[in-house]
């Protein structure tokens, strides 16, 4: 890459590198209650989180990534990682209703949150988020809760949100309203919220997103592996909506690697809309950069802040090394 700046991965499942391959060509309901979840429950402990929290760290080091958002299991095994590899990184744990490998339920899911955020109140590399996985595995009352938590410590709320028809289907049956619409009836959408996915959205819910400046972490690459779909993220951006890039987990997107990320975001946009025009290099290259800073709250990596990246991109006048 001819522009040197800090590339930022804004939706991660960092230890999931050790399931990269497991389970190829599959749907993300089959793929997640079929081989992911029975492999988590056997596999991971806090020394697989420790292991491959570092193993992928250096992958995305090798790609030029310089922070990376993170929602898995034994969270602080992430956070020792990334402190030992001098990797900035936000990070919390995976918040479900039902048990997981690090918690036995969403209370103590929760309180294990809360504990980490004072833990890293001042930490320079470490940040705590709040992560309630999604609407299909967290109940009403819990995603008030989540958000109860991240308004008091000022914290982030990083969520999946409109992955896959099948969620935006049940929702409606369900809530008679979509995803989108449901979490904003929670009160959970704001400055402070990560959508990550939202492939499966109206124009209503757009601008509902737009309205509330909720963040969007656009993953192309899982939602492609996986069969889920293509985010309308040109409307999003035309919008206004701050639009970031995340590789998901390696086991649905084989790479951790951001300015892959956005190469595919750029021309699948052309291309599904006939338009060559839409999402210009140099948004893609903001998506992988600044706008993700802006999404995770952070205004300065190593010596380069927001405005001193803006200014270099500015100033390229050739981006074709994107589409090399």
């Amino acid at each position: 890459m001819k522009l040197k700046i800090p590339l930022i991965n804004a939706h991660s499942h960092a230890a999931m590198i050790a399931f990269k391959g497991l389970a190829e060509d599959l749907p993300l309901q089959e793929w997640l209650e079929k081989y992911i979840w029975p492999s988590e429950a056997k596999k991971v402990t806090p020394s697989f989180v420790y292991q491959n929290t570092k193993r992928a760290i250096k992958e995305m080091k090798s790609n030029g990534i310089a922070l990376f958002a993170d929602m898995y299991f034994f969270p602080e095994q992430a956070a020792r990682a990334a402190k030992e590899m001098k990797m900035p990184a936000v990070l919390g744990e995976g918040l479900i209703n039902f048990p997981t490998p690090s918690a036995k339920n969403f209370d103590e899911g929760l309180k294990k949150t809360e504990e980490l955020i004072k833990k890293y109140k001042n930490d320079k590399l470490i940040k705590v988020s709040v992560n309630p996985h999604s609407i299909y595995t967290v109940s009403e009352e819990n995603l008030i809760r989540a958000k109860k938590l991240a308004r008091k410590y000022n914290a982030l709320l990083h969520i999946h949100l409109a992955e896959t028809k099948k969620e935006f289907d049940d929702c409606q049956k369900k809530h008679k309203m979509t995803p989108t619409q449901y979490l904003d009836k929670l009160g959970l959408l704001d400055k402070n919220t990560l959508l990550a996915h939202c492939v499966f959205l109206t124009d209503e819910d757009i601008d509902i997103i737009a309205k509330r400046k909720a963040n969007v972490i656009h993953c192309p690459l899982s939602n492609l592996k996986l069969g889920s779909g293509i985010a309308p993220i040109a409307k999003m951006i035309e919008k206004g909506i701050n639009v970031a890039l995340g590789t998901d987990g390696s086991a649905s997107s084989n790479r951790l690697d951001i300015f892959e990320a956005g190469k595919f975001a750029a021309l699948i946009q052309k291309g599904i809309n006939h338009d060559p025009t839409l999402i210009p290099a140099k948004t893609a290259i903001e998506m992988m950069s600044v706008n993700g800073m802006k999404a995770l709250g952070i205004s300065k990596i190593g010596r380069q802040s927001i405005s001193d990246i803006k200014k270099k991109i500015n100033q390229q006048k050739d981006f074709s090394f994107l589409y090399d």
